[in-house]
């Protein structure tokens, strides 16, 4: 096993209906830190949720 199949765990897949809400969401922590970007985290967490019950 090399190093980078230890070094982290792969990401879980974005639901194709909240990747435009991901990258609003990266954009706005890469640019305002996390604490200006919770109305996103939280819109993003639920549409994740939504998508994984709906499955």
């Amino acid at each position: 096993m090399s190093d980078s199949e230890t070094a982290a765990p792969a990401e879980t897949p974005v639901p194709a209906a909240c990747e435009a809400i991901k990258a609003d969401l990266d954009k706005c922590i890469k640019e305002n830190g996390e604490a200006a970007c919770k109305e996103l985290m939280e819109a993003f967490a639920a549409c994740v949720k939504s998508s994984a019950e709906g499955s």
